[in-house]
């Protein structure tokens, strides 16, 4: 389905002639066509049948992976998306953090300026950010925050390979928690959005290339860092195409998806 072998509207073979293709059991056919429709890849026409369904960013139980997959994802898009879901998440921080919300804050970058493993720094800085999300007391938010959190720890980890991004971008920290811990909701906002929009300034060409290639790519321009760009990279690209979502563990809705 994600490499266009099934057209979009095209009716899918029955489970029978499925589980022939596969050689696997009409249940876990069954299974797998459920997990597709559940990710609203597949739609299911009463008396006709199920299609394949098109993929789209506003699909209901859509996955955002996907579109990293189809190439419909590229840093810009990221990078606008969050300086308005995190800009706005940072203003509601000021608003409504508790003294642990900033606790948590001020722990989280403690470590992160200590840290030397791109790995783990990596790590701390999507944690901050999760912490101003959490801080914003709006589930939604929170919720909006989860659903792009692998793509957050991609593009976080090809901002903290770049040294003129890291100079420009982390010192912005320590100003988003102070705009924070002053109840500032203006400040907090204007500083998240400045420190995201940092890649949008000198990222350059790495900016309208879907996130997967920009990390695999850069792996091989980076000796140091290559072990963990590599393996976000390629962890990125298997989850879009649907490898990393087990379907009760058979072949049959690994191969589907791939479909």
């Amino acid at each position: 389905m994600l490499r266009g072998e099934w057209s979009t509207g095209e009716r899918l073979p029955s489970e029978r002639e499925l589980s022939v293709e596969f050689s696997v059991g009409r249940q876990a056919i069954r299974e797998a066509l459920k997990v597709l429709e559940e990710r609203g890849l597949v739609g299911v026409a009463p008396g006709r049948g199920r299609f394949v369904r098109q993929v789209r960013p506003t699909s209901d139980g859509g996955d955002p992976l996907l579109l990293v997959r189809r190439g419909h994802v590229t840093a810009r898009d990221l990078v606008v998306a969050r300086a308005m879901l995190e800009g706005k998440a940072a203003a509601l921080a000021a608003e409504n953090r508790t003294a642990d919300d900033l606790a948590d804050m001020r722990r989280i970058l403690a470590a992160f300026e200590t840290e030397h493993s791109l790995a783990t720094s990596a790590d701390l800085d999507v944690a901050f950010h999760e912490s101003i999300a959490i801080a914003s007391r709006n589930p939604v938010i929170q919720l909006m925050f989860g659903s792009i959190r692998r793509l957050t720890h991609g593009i976080v980890l090809r901002s903290l390979t770049d040294r003129t991004v890291r100079g420009a971008a982390i010192p912005l920290h320590n100003v988003i928690l102070e705009a924070v811990a002053n109840q500032d909701p203006v400040a907090a906002q204007q500083a998240m959005t400045d420190h995201i929009e940092a890649a949008q300034r000198y990222y350059g060409h790495d900016l309208d290339v879907p996130l997967s290639d920009v990390l695999l790519r850069r792996a091989g321009d980076t000796p140091d860092a290559a072990a963990v760009l590599s393996e976000v990279g390629h962890s990125i690209a298997e989850l879009a195409s649907g490898d990393g979502h087990a379907a009760s563990g058979t072949n049959a809705g690994t191969n589907a998806a791939k479909n």
